[in-house]
């Protein structure tokens, strides 16, 4: 093939008929191809670019078929002017690179890209003519590209020629994008993409368009992933500072960032304070996102930042804060004399170099290298009522480099050349918790910067504003809380606090007003519970003692009656007149009595303890004596049921006598009757007593006259009744029945 290709070449040199007839060959050539594509199937837009490199070779790619088979291939065609043959080549890629032997630089020719992926069907891309000496690349140089949050900004530099140029983008991540493309102004060099999604990463491909006053190829460029510009600067998550031998600390840090996942690794420049030796920081690069450093307890500076591709973050900056340690390996003692002060140590060993750090803070601070073998150090022009800070570090090696890994904190002291007096009180003050007799009063410290000299304590001065009368409690410098106790109910007080430092009592805060309670918490509830508790316990006894009250007093201005069993009156009683014989004028007395349940009545003689027994007077004849009797033994007999008059006899006065005297006592019911009872009851027993009963004297004359008894009139010697002596008998069974049956 390359002695046909070397022939196509002398065949150059043939007269102009000669080249006539190969333009037709040729056109009939590609009208031949051009039938046979058509024929087969359709044209697809591959984009096929072909252009010189450095013309030695011809470099031509293409896109690939769309949803083509993996087993898809292509094949190139040139087709030469006045060549009769074409020259082809198959691939499997989407690029091709043709060596300079095969080509024909000063020719006109016409390539195009057949795609076979099955054994009938093939498709083929439209077809360019071009000539390959004038076929170059148009170059762009140095294109720039970065990210910010949803914007793409994209800068390349200026060509010599005035030229157009097209963008096009799409996102790196994702498979199934398309590219879109993005115009550009004439003479524009850079363009910007908005409205992009911030999580998403893009990549860009930039081009001239091809002009007819540019003799060159406008290819695309390749493929750039454009980085985020990293905008934001990362942040302390966690740090922690422990000791992990004496006068050596570890520092641990974490950090984070938003834009981590755009970030390829970090810078972290460690910086030493202060720093006399005027190194340039010692920078580290690491992927993580923390830290481990091991240092003396002198002060650090960290700069932490974030870089990729499109640059270096933001830095935040962290200073190793103050570290008190619970053992060092010597102390240093610092003497005020005057406007100097005098700094010593004692030395376990002597290192070959001894670094005093002192000064009022972080920003202000100051350094000493001591390479002799010395335990003091004088400072001078210090400031007075500041307060300064000194640290003596021991280091093996004299170098400020190595000062980072090598020292150890040696001794730690504060001092003040010169002290004052707090020129400010307690910022806030507080009181809370009040109550009767006591409040809380609670306040912030004094700032270090306003003490002016070592704080030993608080005043707290309390005053009541009525009495004017103040008092004032000393407390220890940590203290920040107190409670005030022996405060006044319903007083008003003021507070005031201030500092103490060995110079005396500082300025005082600004007084705060409060006023103590009257009650207590609960105290007023718990009052009102127990005056509601009284009343209703007063109203629930009050009727019970009244009811006591009342029947004590009735026993205090009335006794009551003994018990009639213990009665020696009615013990002593001789004699009872039985309910058999009561007449009707004693029924008919007790009738009268309508609030008594009694059915008999009795009068006893105290003076002769005799019982008499009211009954009818009458007068029956002696036989009827036995009727009586009988009634008498009976419970219920009635003395009208026997007919016939009593007969005083001797039979019937020892029968009565004998009745009489076994009669049983009766119980009494109260203490007097009224008049009209004890004339009825007198009127009675005059009418129905024998006559022996009320005169004995006349017993003998009565017993000599067996015949007919008269009548007499009788009456008693007393001219009233004591109701002691008028005995009611309930009703049931009486007593004196119950004596008879036994």
């Amino acid at each position: 093939m390359r002695e046909g290709l070397m022939g196509n070449v002398e065949g150059d040199q043939v007269m102009t008929g000669e080249r006539n007839s190969a333009r037709r060959d040729q056109k009939a050539v590609l009208g031949e191809y051009h039938v046979k594509s058509v024929l087969t199937h359709f044209d697809w837009h591959g984009e096929l670019t072909c252009y010189t490199e450095r013309k030695i070779s011809l470099f031509c790619s293409w896109l690939p078929v769309p949803c083509a088979p993996k087993t898809t291939t292509y094949t190139i065609f040139l087709k030469w002017d006045k060549i009769p043959r074409c020259f082809e080549r198959t691939t499997a890629s989407t690029s091709i690179t043709i060596e300079r032997k095969f080509l024909y630089m000063n020719r006109s020719v016409i390539i195009w890209v057949s795609a076979n992926y099955s054994h009938e069907s093939s498709v083929k891309t439209k077809n360019i003519s071009t000539i390959l000496n004038k076929a170059e690349k148009c170059a762009i140089h140095s294109i720039s590209a970065h990210q910010l949050s949803n914007r793409l900004i994209i800068k390349w530099d200026a060509p010599k020629k005035s030229m157009q140029y097209e963008l096009q983008y799409k996102e790196a991540c994702s498979t199934s994008s398309q590219w879109i493309l993005v115009p550009t102004a004439n003479d524009a060099v850079n363009v910007t993409v908005s409205d992009l999604n911030s999580t998403s990463s893009y990549v860009i491909q930039l081009r001239c368009r091809p002009s007819e006053a540019h003799h060159c190829v406008c290819v695309w460029s390749k493929e750039i992933l454009v980085p985020h510009k990293l905008i934001d600067k990362p942040t302390i998550s966690a740090n922690e500072t422990i000791e992990i031998s004496p006068g050596r600390i570890n520092v641990f840090l974490q950090w984070q960032i938003t834009q981590s996942r755009n970030v390829i690794g970090y810078y972290v420049n460690i910086e030493r304070i202060p720093n006399s030796c005027n190194d340039q920081p010692e920078r580290i690069s690491i992927t993580e996102r923390r830290l481990h450093l091991n240092l003396s307890m002198a002060y650090y500076r960290f700069n932490i930042s974030a870089y990729n591709e499109a640059g270096e973050s933001p830095q935040i900056t962290y200073v190793v804060p103050d570290f008190t340690a619970t053992v060092l390996p010597g102390q240093i003692t610092a003497i005020p004399q005057g406007n100097n002060t005098i700094v010593t140590w004692t030395p376990e060993y002597i290192p070959k170099c001894f670094v005093v750090d002192w000064g009022t803070g972080k920003e202000d601070m100051h350094m000493k290298i001591i390479t002799k073998p010395m335990g003091n150090f004088t400072l001078d022009h210090l400031q007075p009522y500041k307060l300064y800070k000194i640290m003596v570090h021991e280091s093996a090696i004299c170098e400020c480099e190595s000062f980072m890994r090598h020292e150890r904190t040696f001794g730690v002291t504060h001092f003040y050349s010169v002290q004052g007096v707090p020129r400010t009180g307690p910022a806030t003050v507080n009181i809370s918790n009040i109550m009767k007799h006591s409040a809380i009063v609670k306040w912030t410290e004094v700032p270090a910067e306003d003490c002016l000299g070592f704080l030993q304590g608080y005043r707290i001065n309390y005053t009541d504003t009525m009495k004017n009368l103040s008092l004032v409690v000393a407390v220890n410098s940590s203290t920040t809380c107190y409670l005030l106790t022996g405060l006044k109910e319903k007083t008003a007080y003021t507070v005031q606090i201030s500092g103490v430092t060995t110079a005396g009592e500082g300025a005082q805060s600004r007084s705060q007003f409060f006023t103590t309670l009257k009650y207590d918490k609960g105290e007023f509830e718990g009052i009102v519970a127990v005056f509601c508790l009284g009343i209703i316990s007063t109203m629930f006894f009050l009727p019970i003692i009244c009811s006591l009250m009342l029947r004590r007093s009735r026993k205090l201005c009335w006794p009551t009656l003994p018990s009639p069993r213990d009665c020696s009156a009615i013990q002593d009683v001789a004699r009872i007149i039985p309910w058999a014989n009561q007449g009707p004028t004693s029924r008919l007395l007790l009738q009268t009595q309508t609030d008594n349940d009694t059915t008999s009545l009795h009068v006893i003689e105290e003076d002769s303890k005799a019982s008499l027994k009211l009954q009818p007077f009458s007068e029956d004849t002696e036989d009827n004596s036995e009727c009586d009797a009988g009634q008498s033994e009976s419970a219920g007999g009635s003395p009208d049921t026997c007919p016939s008059l009593l007969k005083i006899s001797e039979k019937a006065t020892a029968t009565e006598k004998e009745r009489v005297s076994s009669s049983m006592r009766a119980p009494l019911l109260s203490d007097y009757t009224s008049m009209e009872f004890s004339q009825k009851a007198m009127l009675s027993l005059a009418l129905n007593l024998p006559p022996w009963a009320a005169h004995p004297h006349m017993e003998g004359k009565l017993n000599n006259r067996p015949g007919k008894v008269e009548q007499h009139t009788l009456f008693t010697p007393q001219d009233y009744v004591k109701q002691s002596q008028v005995v009611f008998m309930p009703t049931g069974p009486t007593l004196m029945e119950k004596t008879s049956l036994s």
